[in-house]
């Protein structure tokens, strides 16, 4: 038995034995490990190295399809200036409403305006014209900017907004055919001027001179076998073999007798062509004389100059006095008795009077004096000459001259519609303001309550000694 235990002894001192020098050895490998991690990390921050660059290019890779968001709960509103608090108000949107409405009439005002004949005449088309396309920039992103800032667009986190501030935003959508509308409704009717006399019940000696109104009176003819040309260049240049004379206009050589056996030859463009006029006598009637192709004195004076009629190109290049433009040839196209029994005075031949077109105003100078000195030259006696107190008339064959009422019920229906679309427009504005003003009332109302009922609670939780 003593034998026994002194052998369970030995092993149990072996054991321990072991196990410390077990455990001794996973303290050194621990030790030896974190030493060399503290190595690495010294080595890494103590050792300077460049970032080794390949001498080969960099294999090419798609960018990821998915874009990485920030989830909305991670998103905080940048603070807002006291500007802002003000615009995002009820003060503030109600302002902003205020402005986007009164853009909007504004900008429906003056795309009905700019184009109006008083407009040209006083040289004002161009820089109104101007002025409502700025309006109309202003009205498409400054003012949604000015909204964004008052509350009326979605925020960017997509939260504290009002849903029926979508009315707001659809009424930029409904004021597009509005526009559009109102500028081929009454804006057209405007362009289009009014009528000077009824209906073949005025003479062409009672119109007013360059007011850019129509009319159909029962006289005038126009004498298409005297036309002239006059061409317009970019620099002045030596011309007319007989006189010569140094100007930026010059004879067109117009070839007015296109019957066989004529020997008329076209004339070319001259260099630097930017307009071509085409300008023919107007009388007060028809008289055998006045259709041949030279007109004596004795003719003249015979049968009165009421005015004259003028043909210009009608291209946008040349209306912007470019050059190099493909060549315009306009023509002179006048009709009678457009409103009864229209006649072409190209395809008639005989008499014939009642001339219908628009007064406009004189041409420049400069052409006047150039067509003067060209019927000088055919023997026009220097009072039958044209000046700018004739009358200058615009003869093209315009539809709404001969059936004027049926443009005007066209232009009303338009009207009616842009019209339509103008109070839907006004009233999508301003329907969010009236709801706002309501909803923020009962919030308001709702605030004082709670505050009312907090300062009631602190009162009845109050202990008196």
């Amino acid at each position: 038995m003593p034998v026994l235990a002194l052998q369970a002894g030995d092993e149990s001192s072996e054991d321990e034995d072991e196990e410390a020098r077990l455990q001794k050895e996973r303290q050194q490998k621990q030790d030896a490990y974190r030493q060399k991690t503290i190595d690495m990390e010294l080595a890494k921050l103590t050792g300077i190295k460049g970032v080794p660059v390949p001498n080969r290019p960099a294999p090419p890779q798609s960018p990821g399809r998915t874009k990485k968001a920030i989830p909305n709960d991670f998103l905080v509103a940048k603070p807002k200036s006291a500007l802002e608090r003000t615009l995002n108000s009820t003060l503030g949107r109600a302002l902003t409403i205020f402005v986007t409405v009164v853009n909007f009439i504004v900008l429906l005002w003056m795309t009905t305006i700019w184009n109006s004949p008083q407009m040209w005449l006083s040289g004002q088309a161009l820089p109104v014209a101007t002025l409502t396309f700025l309006v109309g920039t202003h009205f498409y992103t400054a003012v949604p900017v000015l909204a964004g800032y008052s509350g009326l667009m979605v925020p960017e986190t997509g939260v504290d907004w009002k849903i029926y501030f979508v009315l707001y935003r659809m009424c930029y959508f409904t004021s597009v055919p509005s526009i559009v509308l109102m500028y081929f409704g009454p804006g057209e009717r405007l362009a289009f001027g009014e009528s000077e006399g009824g209906l073949e019940d005025i003479s062409l000696t009672e119109l007013t001179l360059g007011s850019y109104k129509y009319f159909r009176a029962y006289d005038g003819f126009v004498a298409l076998n005297l036309t002239k040309g006059i061409t317009e260049t970019l620099e002045k240049t030596v011309h007319n073999r007989n006189v010569p004379r140094l100007s930026r206009y010059r004879d067109a050589e117009i070839v007015n007798n296109r019957e066989p056996f004529s020997n008329e030859e076209e004339p070319t463009v001259p260099p630097g062509f930017m307009e071509t006029y085409r300008i023919a006598p107007v009388f007060l009637q028809w008289a055998p004389c006045t259709t041949r192709y030279r007109i004596s004195a004795g003719c003249l004076n015979q049968n009165q100059v009421a005015g004259w009629a003028v043909a210009t190109s009608r291209a946008l290049c040349t209306n912007l006095r470019m050059v190099s433009c493909r060549v315009q040839d306009p023509l002179l196209e006048p009709v009678y008795r457009c409103s009864t029994n229209a006649t072409k005075g190209r395809e008639f031949k005989g008499t014939i009077n009642g001339l219908c077109g628009r007064s406009i105003p004189a041409p420049n100078p400069q052409v006047i004096d150039e067509l003067s000195a060209l019927l000088l030259l055919d023997g026009w006696p220097e009072s039958r000459l044209p000046n700018a107190s004739h009358g200058w008339y615009d003869v093209w064959p315009e539809p709404c001259v001969s059936n004027a009422e049926a443009c005007n019920s066209h232009w009303n229906l338009l009207e009616n519609l842009g019209l339509a679309f103008s109070c839907i427009t006004v009233a999508l504005a301003v329907l969010p303001l009236l709801i706002d003003c309501s909803t923020d009332s009962r919030i308001r109302g709702a605030m004082a309550f709670q505050e009312e009922c907090k300062t009631r609670s602190k009162k009845g939780a109050t202990i008196m000694f």
